[in-house]
């Protein structure tokens, strides 16, 4: 039996480094399951003992890479435990209730209610002492002028971060402490500016004032809903969005076209790519003295730097920009461009540098999706190219196939990363829209073929100061395809709602999608019963009898449908969230239910509770005690 595997395992050794990623976040997220914080004694022993063991089996081929494995799993454990110390020093709890505060603006965005938000750092109060940390303050008054590196004096009102509302649920709490966020809440008086002791980075600064810029030339020149959608694709700044714009986009399965991602990245890169090659091969002179592949890839490369620093950096962005630089760098070394080597490359330096990120959702989508087009691509891309390049095919019977080819790309692509992303889309969202690939089949040519040309051409002409003509072309479409989700959005029974997989259920769903994505030999089948064990944890879903929290302000209960109704009071972000996670947001609600008495529960020790007949499950219990939640 060992000698199989062993031989199987030697058979698929081009693809082990495809599970080094994969062992390096299992590290990582063995330390985020922990329920107290690890002593680092214990972590420089364990370190210490691999090291030894590794001595021990030097000759012995096997073992070693058993040693070998454990090893890359404790790497990403050391690696998120090393930042969450150097963090932890930096991130006091903040000071409570009305301050004064003299800041610098880091950031700037919307909260879920579209409402302007700042992120102060650089702090000091009245006395002139340092307040560590940053700050995340909701401005309650309309200010004109925000800009990053700004340093402004206010009072607020201040809070430790939300902690986690619901057993088994969203920790915002320690997504912001990743983010260097130690206090929340409202700016009570007005923003007043101020002398600034310390300048910003130089390119930070003028990045962000770029990025205002720009989004200031799209909204005066388009109408607002195309320039809020541009503006969205262009620079990430979705502050001119309207929620049922949002909710359109969503519904429809269209939301990755508001996210800078793969699909924004790639096509800018691939258009720009295609044009130069073009550019040059019309030029004699300039095809035939120079390589117009190496020259397109760099010329490829240079817009897609500059795309992403205008769009902000997202994580899908950074990502997508990423393996756009690998895939890049292929071509100019005449490599093989597309491959799970070239995405595991990428998720291995976004996880050695912010391992926080394997808990993000913009990760966990944006890597399943690639992950499974590229698996697919490995898969299939040779049949693919032998119908569109088979021999004896004349022009027209090439330019026929390549328009099927196109268009069936497109469902089959969409199905694809559908799939791969639904198990994620269910656990965090709750939400399954039905008729995505409508959505993306009508979008997908106007997206790729008048959309992101036109984007192109006004970057591209940009600094020249000529971006009307193409910013129009495109708001034509960004119109049309406005439209099409509007449409799609407002058909009948256009998403479902559907309660979270367990944790352990979307487990075995990952693990058993890695296993049939990265290897490649007939084994590969066996990650259809993990993906299936997985599915079936659905069965498993129970909703609890009662859902206290926000110091008993919040509550709710199970109805007599078996869905969640929430009560008058408590924070209302916090029970939408939980009529969401229990697939109740549109359930029909009841007004003669009685409220619980929770009189007897320490909410300031448990946080909150969920309640299963007799059986009483504490938040406190499922986040443990760790430094972002203390």
């Amino acid at each position: 039996m060992l000698k199989n595997i062993a031989d199987i395992l030697e058979n698929e050794r081009s693809r082990w480094f495809c599970w080094f990623p994969v062992l390096f976040g299992l590290g990582i997220g063995i330390y985020f399951s922990l329920p107290s914080e690890p002593s680092q004694w214990f972590t420089l022993a364990v370190v210490e003992l691999l090291l030894v063991a590794a001595f021990a089996v030097r000759h012995y081929p096997f073992l070693l890479r058993i040693v070998g494995v454990m090893s890359i799993i404790t790497a990403g454990f050391v690696d998120v435990q090393l930042q969450t110390l150097y963090l932890e020093k930096k991130l006091p709890p903040p000071a409570s209730g009305d301050v004064y505060i003299r800041g610098q603006i880091m950031s700037h965005d919307t909260n879920y209610r579209g409402k302007p938000r700042i992120v102060l750092g650089n702090m000091e109060d009245l006395e002139g002492t340092v307040i560590q940390g940053k700050y995340r303050l909701t401005l309650l008054q309309k200010v004109s002028d925000i800009k990053v590196g700004k340093c402004v004096e206010l009072v607020a009102e201040v809070a430790p971060v939300m902690k986690a509302n619901l057993v088994g649920g969203y920790q915002p709490d320690r997504r912001l402490f990743y983010d260097g966020i130690n206090g929340s809440g409202y700016v009570l008086s007005g923003v007043f500016e101020i002398d600034c002791p310390r300048e910003l980075n130089w390119l930070v600064r003028n990045i962000d004032e770029w990025r205002g810029v720009i989004t200031e030339r799209i909204s005066s020149q388009l109408p607002p809903k195309e320039a809020a959608i541009a503006a969205a694709i262009v620079t990430g700044n979705r502050e001119l969005m309207t929620m049922q714009q949002i909710e359109n986009y969503r519904d429809s399965g269209l939301a990755h076209f508001l996210s800078i991602s793969g699909l924004h990245i790639s096509m800018i890169a691939g258009l720009m790519f295609f044009a130069v090659r073009l550019l040059m091969a019309c030029i004699p002179q300039l095809g035939l003295r120079y390589n117009s592949k190496k020259i397109a890839a760099l010329s490829a490369l240079a817009v897609s730097t500059i795309y992403l620093m205008i769009s902000g950096g997202a994580v899908p962005t950074q990502r997508a920009y990423i393996m756009m630089f690998m895939v890049l760098t292929a071509v100019w070394f005449e490599r093989q461009a597309i491959s799970m080597r070239v995405l595991a490359w990428a998720a291995m330096i976004i996880l050695f540098f912010s391992p926080q990120m394997l808990i993000n959702i913009s990760f966990q989508l944006s890597f399943a999706a690639v992950i499974a087009l590229v698996a697919f691509y490995e898969k299939f891309g040779g049949r693919l190219e032998s119908f569109l390049y088979g021999k004896h095919l004349n022009i027209v019977m090439r330019i026929g196939r390549g328009v099927c080819a196109y268009l069936l790309g497109i469902v089959i692509a969409d199905l694809v990363a559908s799939m791969a992303t639904l198990p994620f889309a269910i656990y965090h969202f709750n939400r399954i829209a039905l008729y995505t690939s409508i959505t993306n089949l009508l979008s997908g040519p106007i997206i790729a073929f008048w959309i992101m040309p036109a984007i192109l051409l006004t970057l591209l002409l940009l600094p020249l100061g000529m971006m009307s003509v193409p910013l129009w072309v495109a708001g034509k479409g960004i119109a049309v395809i406005n439209e099409i989700t509007t449409r799609v959005a407002e058909m009948p029974h256009s998403v479902a709602e559907i309660c979270s997989f367990p944790l352990w259920g979307l487990l075995l769903i990952v693990g058993g999608g890695l296993w049939l994505c990265i290897w490649q030999t007939k084994w590969r089948n066996a990650g259809w019963i993990f993906i299936l064990c997985g599915c079936l944890s659905l069965m498993f879903v129970r909703v609890p009898d009662i859902i206290a929290g926000d110091g008993g302000k919040a509550m709710a209960r199970r109805n007599e449908w078996g869905k969640i109704q929430v009560f008058s009071g408590g924070n209302k972000w916090m029970k939408q969230n939980w009529l969401e996670k229990f697939a109740s947001a549109n359930a029909p609600q009841q007004d003669n239910l009685q409220a619980p008495d929770l009189k007897n529960i320490d909410f300031d020790e448990v946080i909150g509770v969920s309640i299963y007949g007799d059986e009483v499950y504490t938040v406190r219990d499922y986040i443990g005690r760790r430094p972002w939640n203390r």
